[in-house]
């Protein structure tokens, strides 16, 4: 399965460790991850144009079977991603720990498969049923 993984990456600080823990469970599994550009070599963002940007995701996205969001930190981009996601017909499963107050935009969507979580393990155990 080709999936695009989305967090935030300008916004509020992401969590390095459960990206990384999160994309090599996905990798270990078989998965193709579209957007592993973000996570193995983000430094290279800072060479880029916006635009590029906007269309190297955008072409990724397009081009994935499935986005896995995390949605632990509040990002316009990730919010983006999600909304052109489920107007393309991708499926949509974005994770959040069980203490986040999360956005009703996000919550309260019945078209994203919404998986609340206590730590890493338990959101592995979680992701097991999709992935």
């Amino acid at each position: 399965m080709k999936i695009y993984f989305a967090f935030s990456i300008r916004g509020e600080r992401r969590d390095f460790n459960l990206i990384d823990e999160i994309y090599n469970f996905l990798k270990n599994k078989g998965h193709k991850i579209s957007t592993e550009f973000n996570i193995t070599n983000s430094s290279t963002e800072k060479y880029l144009k916006d635009i590029d940007i906007f269309h190297r995701d955008i072409e990724a996205l397009e081009k994935s079977d499935i986005l896995l969001a995390d949605v632990n930190k509040p990002s316009l981009g990730v919010g983006y991603e999600i909304a052109y996601a489920l107007n393309r017909k991708i499926k949509v499963i974005a994770f959040v720990k069980e203490d986040v107050n999360l956005s009703a935009m996000i919550n309260g969507n019945p078209k994203i498969i919404l998986i609340r979580y206590k730590d890493i393990n338990d959101l592995k155990n979680k992701l097991n049923e999709y992935f």
